[in-house]
């Protein structure tokens, strides 16, 4: 997967992309995938039980299923961006965001010089400098790195909702990432997805992205949901949790052989 991202093709191309979230699991789950018509595997480490090890397994099974992979890391830290970008994620997002500077620290820790300071390494995402990519001069080194790696933060605190148009403004932040339940809480109404008033957040997010030609991105619950959103117009929609779907199948399962 060494040509143009595609998630940002498909934005280009004004198509939506179709994820979905893995919090449980290991590598043979995103395998299964293969096939299946997704673009990209949503990779939990903040929910999930993933460690590094585990987390770079996911990132090479989808790469080996063709899914381009995106890693929710648990915290806006060094540590955490760095890894997820070394390990080969073609997108991060960060959960719990609140202030506009915020959202620039994550530039500054994902992205090389000059819109931030991540520190150099030829490591697995880029073949350990072996990708065809990966081969030119420093320079050549950072600006592919960067243009291979989108940022999705997420917007699901009152504070990042009230400084969206901020935030959507910020040099390096790619698109946003809804987190409907937790922004819903947030908000005081946890899961009235039908109030006006979480109606008009969103509403209010996604003309934060629009005016700044960023992307938007939301989770969905059901795909009944995700039809929704996708008929919205939203850019990315990741559909579903990997335990949820393997606990609903196997429930069906076993109703449809008792019936």
């Amino acid at each position: 997967m060494n040509g143009e991202h595609r998630l940002k093709r498909l934005f280009r191309e004004g198509k939506t992309a179709l994820g979905t979230l893995v919090n449980a699991g290991d590598a043979s789950t995103v395998e299964c995938m293969e096939g299946a018509g997704f673009d990209f595997v949503f990779i939990d480490c903040e929910h999930g039980p993933f460690d590094d090890e585990t987390t770079v397994d996911l990132i090479r099974a989808a790469e080996l299923a063709g899914l381009e992979p995106v890693v929710r890391v648990a915290g806006l830290t060094h540590k955490e961006i760095q890894r997820a970008a070394d390990a080969g994620a073609k997108g991060i997002v960060v959960p719990a965001l609140r202030k506009p500077d915020d959202y620039r620290r994550l530039v500054d820790l994902a992205k090389f010089p000059p819109a931030g300071n991540r520190g150099f390494s030829p490591n697995r995402g880029s073949g350990y400098g072996y990708k065809d990519w990966a081969k030119g001069s420093v320079f050549d080194f950072m600006k592919a790195s960067d243009e291979r790696l989108i940022l999705l933060p997420q917007c699901e605190t009152v504070e990042s909702l009230e400084a969206i148009e901020e935030i959507a403004s910020i040099d390096g932040i790619d698109g946003i990432f809804i987190g409907p339940f937790d922004l819903s809480i947030a908000m005081g109404i946890p899961g009235e997805f039908a109030d006006p008033r979480f109606v008009a957040a969103l509403d209010r997010i996604r003309n934060a992205c629009r005016a700044n030609g960023k992307m938007l991105h939301i989770f969905s619950m059901t795909a009944e949901d995700a039809r929704k959103r996708i008929a919205e117009g939203y850019d990315g929609v990741t559909v579903g949790l990997s335990a949820s779907i393997l606990a609903e199948a196997y429930r069906n399962l076993v109703k449809a052989v008792r019936a």
